[in-house]
């Protein structure tokens, strides 16, 4: 087999991986363009570079792959939903890299995009394992006979054979991908040793008279299986069951120990919202949802003795009301991974800046990818500030902040930009970590022009400013925002009587930094972080001067420490870049003489992109307008072309080409949009405001199941604080302005009822 008849007897499009290297490292890998298709092509790049690996371009070559990482889960869950797993191994080839893994290769639609399926580890369910992952789109799965970096051998072909055709994907697993936020919970539920129950919609209440009950006279003759294989149901295993009337001949509906089902089809004449007993059933399938019917009927069958007065027809229509008007699906979640909104491409840095990426990774006890991109960004900022610029005067200083829950390893990303720059023998870069008054900052400019500033819990010094007496700290953080925009102009001091001091403090007061160079990255918690902002904050241009990540990644735990070194090619880059000026004379790089940056011009097809991008960022302003979040789309442009000039030397060019300019708009206006929407949702003009955000959200995520004020309390400190009245008025603001609903949670079930609150649902 060789490597070009992958190109010309399958017409797949290849990804070149460097050796020794499961993904691809060059930028744009993902684009069909930038892939080998024309067979003579990647013969000549082989023959070049035999030690490289390859792999297959999913979207661009109409494949997709079954990524099998667990065998015996994937099968479990398989043949849960109805899907022969041994024939399914049978049906396609089989990329084989490890023992008891694979990947079978199917044809796909093009716009199929990826997802997995992770399971709690049977022996430690605080931790996770990937079961299997439906890969598409813009992915790439390597191929053989690549050299598996891990175990050393060749991967391998297996199953069906590759050359005599890839079959189409199989209807079902078309299906469950296409309608993967509705089977996903499903397909966790599944797990034998997952801890919580599975969810149990609510029983419908039923009215009761004075007499028997035709429908419960009739639930208690009937047995819930018998009805559900009569009316056509097949059962697969563990209580679940195929549905007659499914399309995708996925098993969705399940039966529960108190004999009710439930089911997850939308073509099922079913409430969405609860279970469905025996008589349900048989009201469907025998009376066509005619409850009226079917009740006389069943008092007949069941030989029921009616009392006149029960109202069995205001008991069939209450009883049947809701479903006639519910035949429709169970409301779609969002994907839970805590990555899975976050484009793969953003996930890495192009060129050079990836080597501080990759040490962030091994060294961080507790990973967190969006964090190690901004540290090498921020990396990049600093070690080129004052020493490059773009033909239209940007420079590379940028502001970061990384939101993260505690115990999340947010606090990483400080000791990767010191010990980096210490191995690269930039120390000099290093600044303090924050600053108490504005005087601070010029001080701290004056003795080193270019630096980087990591401030741990910004949120919490951010709220000190806005209190009063704190002046000293307020003004550090103007003085903060004045630099941002004084890369290319001077930084002065604030104005004070100098008459009565001696000549020596005057002429410190009078001292001013030329281009000056602030890198700072910001940390904080999500709750110190939104307490501690108002609309005033966005407003100001406070945080828009920011690049913004909130991770989803909660509290981990660690992993083992390991050490690294800074990469050859990172640490010779950055000495060049942090020395770098135009012209022999070595001017250095004191605070009031700069020296001559080099100029990295912006090609045609990046301006382009420039102003493509600056049109519709009006349009998003337009829209914002009156929201008090449009201020937060104002310096995007100005953000994506420092971040340009920043990834255009990452990648060792000379100009800022489409590639660097496309990167850094699309980093830039997915993180401005992530956080207009944390804002919208979460940011609150006083301290009532943010309670009832911070309520609101805890009623919101307990989804059906509801949450009851006890736990609310225990969760929310601003809430748990107020007094009975003020909690009160919460509830009230909530009610009238989210349409929050208090109603008992375990209606027919046995117990003690339970109240809680529940979120409106979503349509």
């Amino acid at each position: 087999m060789k490597v070009e008849d992958y190109c010309s007897k399958l017409g797949w499009y290849l990804v070149t991986i460097p050796a020794g290297s499961k993904g691809p490292t060059s930028f744009g890998w993902q684009k069909p363009e930038r892939a080998l298709s024309d067979p003579d092509e990647a013969r000549k790049y082989y023959e070049q570079n035999p030690t490289h690996n390859v792999g297959l371009l999913h979207g661009a070559s109409g494949t997709c792959a079954i990524d099998i990482d667990h065998v015996e889960n994937t099968k479990l869950i398989f043949e849960e939903l109805g899907i022969d797993f041994s024939l399914l191994m049978n049906s396609a080839p089989q990329i084989i890299g490890r023992e008891n893994r694979g990947k079978l290769i199917f044809k796909a639609p093009a716009d199929l995009g990826t997802h997995k399926i992770s399971w709690p580890v049977k022996d430690d369910p605080r931790k996770t394992e990937v079961v299997f992952e439906l890969r598409a789109g813009s992915v790439q799965d390597v191929l053989p006979p690549s050299i598996h970096p891990d175990t050393g051998r060749p991967y391998e072909w297996a199953g069906m054979s590759v050359w005599d055709g890839i079959p189409e994907l199989p209807q079902q697993l078309l299906t469950l991908w296409r309608e993967w936020d509705k089977f996903r919970p499903q397909l966790q539920d599944i797990c034998p040793w997952k801890k919580k129950a599975e969810f149990q919609p609510t029983k419908r209440p039923r009215p009761k008279g004075d007499s028997t009950s035709v429908i419960d006279a009739y639930n208690q003759a009937n047995d819930m299986h018998s009805l559900l294989v009569q009316y056509g149901y097949k059962q697969t295993s563990r209580g679940r069951y195929l549905s007659p009337n499914s399309t995708s001949k996925l098993a969705g509906v399940k039966l529960f120990d108190d004999g009710r089902a439930y089911s997850h089809h939308a073509s099922d004449p079913f409430d969405s919202a609860h279970t469905f007993d025996a008589f349900e059933l048989y009201l469907q399938y025998e009376h066509m949802g005619n409850v009226t019917n079917a009740v006389k009927e069943a008092a007949q069958i069941l030989n029921v003795t009616q009392d006149p007065d029960y109202e069995y027809d205001k008991e069939a229509i209450d009883h049947g009301a809701k479903i006639a008007a519910s035949i429709m699906s169970k409301p779609a979640k969002k994907s839970d991974e805590p990555l899975d909104s976050v484009p793969e491409d953003l996930l890495s840095v192009p060129g050079v800046l990836q080597d501080v990426v990759n040490f962030y990774t091994v060294t961080a006890i507790k990973p967190q990818p969006q964090f190690a991109v901004q540290a090498a960004i921020a990396y990049g900022s600093v070690v080129m500030g004052r020493r490059w610029v773009t033909d239209q005067r940007n420079f590379s200083s940028l502001y970061f902040l990384n939101i993260g829950e505690t115990g999340s390893g947010k606090e990483h990303t400080k000791t990767v930009l010191e010990e980096l720059l210490e191995e690269a023998g930039l120390d000099e870069l290093i600044g303090p970590a924050g600053y108490t008054s504005a005087a601070g900052v010029i001080s701290t400019l004056t003795k080193k022009p270019t630096h980087v500033s990591v401030v741990d819990e910004l949120g919490r010094q951010l709220k000190s400013a806005a209190a009063k007496g704190n002046q000293h700290k307020a003004d550090a953080l103007t003085s903060i925002m004045e630099c941002f925009g004084r890369q290319d102009g001077t930084l002065r001091q604030q104005g004070y009587a100098t008459n009565t001091m001696k000549s020596a403090d005057a002429e410190k007061l009078e001292k001013v930094v030329k281009r000056p160079s602030l890198t700072l990255v910001g940390m904080s918690t999500p709750s110190e972080f939104m307490q501690a902002i108002g609309g005033g904050d966005v407003a100001s241009g406070l945080l828009n001067r920011f690049v913004i990540v909130k991770s989803e990644i909660g509290v981990q735990l660690s992993q083992e420490k390991r050490r690294s070194n800074i990469s050859e090619r990172l640490a010779k880059w950055s000495k060049e870049h942090a020395h770098a000026q135009v012209g022999d004379l070595d001017i250095g790089n004191a605070h009031d003489m700069p020296p001559h940056p080099v100029e990295v011009p912006f090609t045609p097809e990046a301006k382009k992109l420039l102003r493509q991008y600056e049109e519709r960022l009006v349009d998003a302003i337009k829209k914002e307008t009156g929201t008090g979040l449009e201020a937060m789309y104002n310096r995007s442009r100005e953000i994506a072309m420092r971040l340009s000039l920043i990834i255009a030397r990452s990648m060792d060019q000379d100009e800022i080409g489409p590639d660097a300019m496309e990167w850094s708009i699309n980093y830039v206006d997915h993180y401005a949009k992530q956080t207009i929407e944390m804002f919208r949702s979460n940011m609150a003009e006083g301290p009532f405001d943010a309670a009832c955000k911070a309520v609101y959200a805890k009623i919101e995520k307990s989804g059906l199941g509801g949450i009851t004020e006890s736990q609310i309390s225990r969760t929310v400190s601003a809430f748990a604080n107020m007094e009975p009245r003020r909690r009160k008025e919460v509830f009230a603001a909530l009610v009238e302005d989210r349409g929050i609903e208090y109603r008992q949670s375990n209606e027919g079930m046995r117990g003690k009822p339970r109240f809680a609150y529940f979120a409106p649902p979503q349509h």
